[in-house]
């Protein structure tokens, strides 16, 4: 249900020296206002860092790790709980005293995750025209990122069991990075960025739900040549012609050919999302993906 999960909290009283004692790699990070002087250390798989100037203390751990389990293994929502509150706990174990409750923490980043037992060559191979909001598709042989203009992965899905080198139980994963800036809505209501208000089942398979709704993963997905009918019944001629880019695009593996201009690129994405077209599969149609009701 999560994998890598951020959070933080004010505290007061600690001195970067203590830290420095402690273990802690204390440095300053300059720009062009001054420095800052930061601590950071990694104790049992948790990445932490200090900012003094502020007093504010961070940090990341995948939780699947600090459960010792495997990383392909989808944990439930229990066990979320503990790995996160584990993170508490070694974080004031490497600061040296008793830190503030989770209910004071706030949650900079976390990374909802599903997985299916499905083919995810299949899959993948059929999200080359897939979108989510504000992102552009990239695509890396046995996976594909959803990136922003800022370069910022937004979601991926993948081949577990090519990632991990061996087979494993559900090899096909979606998986959604949440980070501080994205305001994050489910269900129309805004999440707030409290561990009690994001990190919880129901609004971890709410953001999945919605992921695979926008990329069309949750019904039936048609084949290329029923995606051509579809084309040319909704354009006529101009469909065809929509349907021979797009089989273009396929056999250059996602990457639009480069005599296609932009201006033109925009026009077919544009027919093809106003025809309802997403994902499409090069061999034969393919059950959509489902998750669990809570």
């Amino acid at each position: 249900m999560l994998d890598t999960v951020a959070i933080g909290v004010q505290v007061g009283g600690v001195k970067p020296g203590d830290l420095l004692a402690r273990g802690w790699d204390v440095f300053t990070k300059t720009n062009d206002k001054g420095g800052d002087l930061w601590a950071s250390c990694q104790l049992g798989g948790v990445r932490l860092a200090y900012m003094a100037g502020i007093g504010w203390l961070g940090a990341e751990a995948s939780l699947p790790s600090l459960k010792g389990v495997s990383n392909s293994q989808l944990l439930e929502p229990g066990q979320c709980a503990e790995a996160v509150n584990m993170v508490r706990d070694v974080a004031s174990a490497a600061v040296g005293m008793e830190l503030p409750g989770l209910d004071e923490w706030t949650v900079s980043r976390f990374d909802p995750v599903w997985a299916w037992d499905r083919d995810p060559g299949a899959y993948v191979g059929a999200l080359l025209m897939a979108r989510l909001p504000r992102t552009e598709p990239v695509h890396y042989g046995s996976s594909v990122r959803w990136v922003t203009r800022s370069n910022r992965v937004r979601a991926r899905c993948y081949d577990k069991a090519k990632e991990q080198g061996h087979a494993v139980d559900l090899p096909l994963r979606l998986e959604r990075q949440i980070r501080r800036r994205e305001t994050l809505r489910v269900d129309g209501q805004e999440v707030p960025r409290t561990v009690a208000g994001a990190l919880t089942e129901q609004v971890c398979l709410g953001v999945i739900r919605e992921s695979i709704m926008a990329l069309g993963l949750d019904r039936p997905i048609p084949s290329i040549m029923a995606t051509r009918r579809l084309l040319v019944d909704t354009y006529g001629r101009a469909g065809k012609n929509a349907y021979s880019c797009l089989r273009d695009v396929f056999e250059c593996g996602g990457v639009w050919p480069s005599d296609v201009s932009r201006w033109t690129k925009r026009k077919y994405e544009r027919m093809y999302r106003d025809a309802g077209v997403s994902v499409v599969s090069p061999i034969g149609e393919l059950p959509g993906l489902e998750l669990p009701s809570f």
